[in-house]
């Protein structure tokens, strides 16, 4: 499966482990051709473009499919999408995943590379929160595997 191209909360390691409930392999990524937008819901999102704007700084996470399954969750899907996109790496352009919000009408553009739209001390209490469906998940995937 491509890697999610992660350019919010997931780029922060600690953000990203404690939402995923372990440690996937990463790599820095950069996006052209799109806008980090705020979405009337206030998520931060994408919106492609046509014009030259700056680079979206990311990380790309190799997630398996449980870390699919947590971050589809996270991410609040269908409120957010899988959008497919090209990126750049250390090694070239490469296929990858984003979440991209699917009702970005009132959009408003986010000229500055912070990693969300709330403060830290709300995302990390949104990701506390969130730990009970992480760990859920991933018992329920454990127990699976035994049978």
């Amino acid at each position: 499966m491509k890697p999610l191209f992660g350019y919010g909360t997931f780029r922060r390691t600690a953000w990203r482990n404690a939402i995923l409930g372990a440690e996937y392999p990463t790599q820095p990524a950069t996006l052209r051709g799109y806008r980090r937008i705020a979405c009337a819901s206030g998520y931060l999102s994408l919106r492609e473009t046509l014009f030259d704007v700056n680079l979206i700084h990311g990380v790309l996470v190799e997630l398996d499919e449980l870390g699919w399954k947590i971050a589809d969750r996270w991410e609040e899907v269908p409120t957010y999408g899988r959008v497919d996109l090209t990126v750049s790496t250390m090694n070239g352009p490469l296929e990858a995943i984003a979440y991209i919000c699917s009702d970005d009408t009132d959009a408003t553009p986010v000229d500055d590379d912070r990693l969300a739209l709330i403060t830290d001390a709300d995302v990390e209490r949104a990701i506390e929160t969130f730990g009970a469906r992480m760990r859920a998940l991933r018992r329920h995937a454990a127990e699976d595997d035994a049978t």
